[in-house]
């Protein structure tokens, strides 16, 4: 199970205060035009069949058991454009993905 996280996002997953007891909970979700879209949320109570998918320094990214099998080569970037400033989930594995890239298929 392989995913990237950019230096950016990672700087900015620091300001969230994503480190130590606190860590980084990505899921996939029904949702969107292709049918699938990525969740983000800051947690800090791991479940049993979580599964730790990145860890480096004090960062920390969990997925639950439904999930594992689309996250694998997850790229996570963040953008400070002005218009659309925000994390970037980008997936090469993906069969498909919408215009604005919010939602994906496998």
């Amino acid at each position: 199970m392989a995913i990237q996280i950019s230096e950016k996002a990672k700087q900015e997953l620091a300001k969230l205060d994503v480190r130590g007891a606190n860590f980084l909970r990505i899921s996939t979700v029904a949702g969107g035009c292709q049918g699938m879209t990525y969740s983000a949320s800051i947690d800090d109570e791991q479940l049993e069949g979580d599964r730790v998918l990145f860890e480096e320094n004090e960062l920390r990214v969990v997925t639950d058991e439904e999930s594992v099998g689309y996250i694998d080569g997850l790229q996570i970037d963040y953008s400070d454009d002005l218009i659309s400033a925000g994390f970037r989930f980008k997936n090469q594995r993906a069969a498909r993905a919408c215009g604005c890239g919010s939602s994906f298929s496998v």
